[in-house]
């Protein structure tokens, strides 16, 4: 198992939860100030890198629309910038919550 890796990022712990354990994986991941058991805190962890993996494909994906549409749909431009900046800021936020799981599982 290499770091960095999609082979490291296992989902064993995320993938045995309930539903409604995922539910609070989930709330665990994307929110602060969550107290959770355990269990929860370490499938957030190991959710947190495929959910930093989506968001940069997110990401990427609406720069050809904006590279095709710049000088000839203002309206279209502008809906890709405002999806361009909320996913931007979706990915920085799942950054911020995997550097902060990791130091609280590590303490």
């Amino acid at each position: 198992m290499r770091i960095g890796s999609v082979s490291a990022m296992s989902l064993d712990i995320y993938r045995s939860c309930s539903r409604s354990e995922k539910r609070d994986v989930l709330e665990a991941f994307w929110r602060r100030e969550v107290d959770s058991p355990d269990r929860i805190m370490r499938a957030a962890l190991q959710y947190g890198p495929w959910a930093v993996l989506c968001c940069l494909v997110l990401a990427l994906e609406p720069i050809p629309v904006l590279a095709l549409a710049v000088g000839r749909v203002d309206a279209l431009v502008a809906a890709a910038v405002v999806v361009e900046a909320v996913v931007l800021a979706s990915l920085w936020w799942a950054t911020v919550r995997i550097t902060t799981l990791r130091r609280q599982l590590t303490v």
